[in-house]
């Protein structure tokens, strides 16, 4: 998926625009990118207005292996047991849904399991981009 497609607030700002390609997303909102140039990853964290290097794989598999599926990175970042309650609260996501705390972190959300509720991870990333200032 295309950035400037389904994240236009995000690919428009100049820390982020050289991440053309959208590899996937968390379900709680962390989105996995991908420079087609340098083919460097990295994992943006909308709430935290930031996002960490990961470095440069030959493909998305690798990045999924040597990343994505490495138990601390499931654990930190990924927060999977957090999920897995979030879960056995809403039930499992749709295509294009994630979890997301009201109110958000930056907020003052606390974060809690019965804080969370499913929303489409697209108005999400517009709407804490907005909130953030990160559209140009």
């Amino acid at each position: 998926v295309l950035a400037k497609e389904k994240m236009l607030c995000w690919a428009s700002s100049s820390t982020f625009e050289k991440y053309t390609e959208v590899v996937g997303y968390s379900d709680l909102g962390h989105i996995f990118m991908r420079s087609t140039d340098t083919n460097n990853y990295i994992v943006l964290h909308p709430f935290k207005k930031g996002a960490k290097l990961y470095g440069e794989f030959k493909n998305i598999r690798e990045f999924e292996e040597k990343i994505l599926k490495e138990q601390s990175f499931k654990e930190h970042v990924l927060d999977s047991n957090h999920v897995s309650k979030i879960r056995e609260r809403l039930g499992v996501l749709d295509k294009e849904e994630i979890y997301i705390p009201a109110p958000y972190p930056f907020l003052g959300g606390d974060g809690s399991v019965k804080s969370y509720s499913k929303g489409d991870v697209w108005v999400m990333l517009d709407i804490v981009g907005q909130f953030h200032g990160v559209c140009s």
